[in-house]
This record gives structure tokens, sequence and C-alpha cells, in this order.
């Protein structure tokens, strides 16, 4: 990565902890519904590529959960795997000319990748590796719950990418 990509790679793992907080002022249950962590990487990816949207989506609940115990030990290796997937398939319609259908689209492809990853893991945890607590049917509950969300990153996401691309990567986005 480029110097410039590198600190902005910095600069949303950062925000990947810092507006979860944010978020959980309005109770314990906030970042389930309105998927804060998710916008930092969706947009690393997005503006960034996949090899900053991966390091965006492993680095900032990582971080996160050492510093703030959030995400919990136990849902960590999901939050990691489900965030990756998130940064990766967004990163893979990085383009220098973004326009705001290609955002929608790597947006919209990245949410349904990442939970699939979500799900994937977990009938693996609770099938192959017998976990307790994690069950298939939460995935779809965290869907649901998430819906929130899942209009925010809609509406605000493409448009930030677009204005934020414009700013910090120097090329008309």
């Amino acid at each position: 990565m480029k110097n410039k990509k590198i600190v902005l790679c910095g600069l949303f793992c950062a925000i990947g902890v810092l507006l979860p907080q944010l978020f959980h002022g309005f109770g314990p249950a906030a970042g389930q519904i309105f998927l804060p962590m998710h916008i930092p990487v969706l947009m690393a990816g997005l503006l960034l590529g996949p090899w900053a949207g991966v390091v965006t989506g492993v680095v900032s609940p990582v971080l996160s959960c050492m510093i703030t115990g959030m995400p919990a030990p136990a849902r960590l290796p999901f939050m990691v795997l489900e965030l990756a997937a998130y940064g990766i398939v967004s990163g893979l319609f990085s383009k220098k000319q973004m326009t705001l259908k290609r955002a929608y689209v790597g947006l919209i492809s990245s949410q349904a990748a990442g939970r699939a990853v979500n799900a994937l893991c977990t009938v693996v945890a609770v099938y192959l590796l017998g976990v307790k607590g994690a069950s298939v049917q939460a995935v779809w509950g965290s869907v649901v719950t998430g819906l929130p969300g899942i209009a925010i990153q809609l509406i605000l996401i493409p448009p930030l990418v677009l204005a934020v691309g414009k700013y910090t990567i120097g090329k008309p986005m």
C-alpha cells in the first residue's frame, strides 16, 4: 500500500473502534441494531481496495475487543471473518472513477457476502465444532435486528464514498 492508503487505512481502523462507542451510548444493543463497525470497513474497501478493506475488517474488531471488550471475545472470530468479507468484497468494486451505481453494487454485494460468511462460520461452529450458544437462526435474527444499520449504510455510504474519495484519494470519484 502507498503511504496515503496506509494512513487512511489506519484512520478507518480508528473510526472502526470509536464509532461503535458513540452508538453504544444509545444502549447495549445499539451496535447490533446500527452496525457502526461495518461503516468504516465498507468505506475502506470501496475507497482503498480489497487489501485495505480486509485489514480494516480484521484490525478494527480486534483492537476494539482489546480496548473496550466489544465485541465480546466469543463473538470476535465471527466478527473478524464477517468484516473481512465486507472489506474484501467492497474492495473488489473499488475504482479510481467510482460511480454512485458502482458504490451501491459494491455495498450490496458486500452486505450479502458478509452475512453469508457469518452464516457459514456459524454452521461450522455449531455443527462441526459443537460450539454452544451459537445458532444458525441467530444469523437470520441478526439480519432482522440490523435492518436499521443496513438502511443507514445504504443511505450514507455511497454518497460518502464519492465525497471522501474526491478529497482524500485526490482523483474525482
